[in-house]
């Protein structure tokens, strides 16, 4: 069974490389010419009147005719159109109250939190509830360093992952998201030993 596999295999072979080499070259055939347009001096095309900038439209988004062809759903967006190019830009949004700042001193030599009750070194005290989300992964964070017994790496790219989140979350103040990415950033150099 085998030598007829194998003569059938190469009765194969011997017939693709047969017809291979007898196939004919294909001709090289030349493109038609294209006839290029001669450039016409005199006065380049008027420019748009930039007086009306809807004039081109024929309307503007934010005060559409009865009959218009925009539809209803986007009829009010140019009033909303412009905005601040991300959540973080300060541009027409209401001055948030300051959290509470410790002293940056105290903060990195461990004497006190960076955020809410868990952030930093230590804790404000057995059982608080976290103050919001970055303090809460910064609770976690505590936990995982007491589950490992020790200033586990792991726990600290743990960390790291739960405040970049925290810091892309729409929802909440822009000065809790720069913190949360602060402390993202600090998570990567922080001191720790291999699990």
């Amino acid at each position: 069974m085998t030598d007829r596999f194998r003569a059938l295999a190469a009765a194969i072979a011997a017939l693709l490389l047969s017809t291979a080499w007898e196939a004919p070259a294909q001709a090289a055939t030349e493109a038609p010419a294209v006839e290029v347009e001669a450039v016409r001096p005199g006065p380049p095309p008027p420019l748009p009147d930039l007086a009306d900038p809807n004039g081109r439209a024929g309307e503007p988004l934010n005060q559409p005719g009865p009959n218009s062809g925009i539809p209803r759903a986007l009829r009010g967006s140019a009033d909303r159109a412009g905005g601040p190019a991300n959540d973080l830009t300060e541009v027409d949004r209401p001055d948030e109250p300051p959290l509470p700042k410790a002293d940056l001193a105290q903060v990195l030599e461990g004497k006190a939190l960076f955020h809410g009750n868990y952030c930093g070194a230590g804790q404000r005290g057995e059982g608080l509830p976290p103050t919001d989300d970055l303090d809460a992964a910064c609770l976690r964070h505590d936990a995982c360093f007491d589950a490992a017994g020790h200033r586990s790496c792991a726990c600290n790219v743990r960390l790291e992952r739960e405040a970049a989140a925290v810091s892309e979350r729409p929802g909440l103040s822009r000065q809790v998201r720069e913190r949360a990415l602060s402390v993202a950033q600090a998570a990567e150099v922080m001191d720790c030993q291999a699990p």
